[in-house]
């Protein structure tokens, strides 16, 4: 039997190219839906990071 663990976590960040350039405002879990939201209130360019952390453990060794 595999004892595999899978262990992953999802990180965004987002800003306003025009507000505040490459620096990211927005930093909380819905960020990509506030950039959105800032997008269509202001006309403004926005973006968003979206990066999937995954770990897979084999062994109580690994911890």
């Amino acid at each position: 039997m595999n004892n595999r663990r899978k262990f992953s976590s999802v990180t965004v960040i987002a800003g306003c190219f025009v507000c505040n350039g490459s620096e990211a405002i927005w930093t909380t879990a819905n960020a990509m839906a506030v950039a959105a939201r800032h997008a269509d209130a202001t006309g403004h360019d926005t973006w968003a990071d979206q990066i999937l952390n995954v770990r897979y453990v084999c062994s109580d060794a690994a911890q």
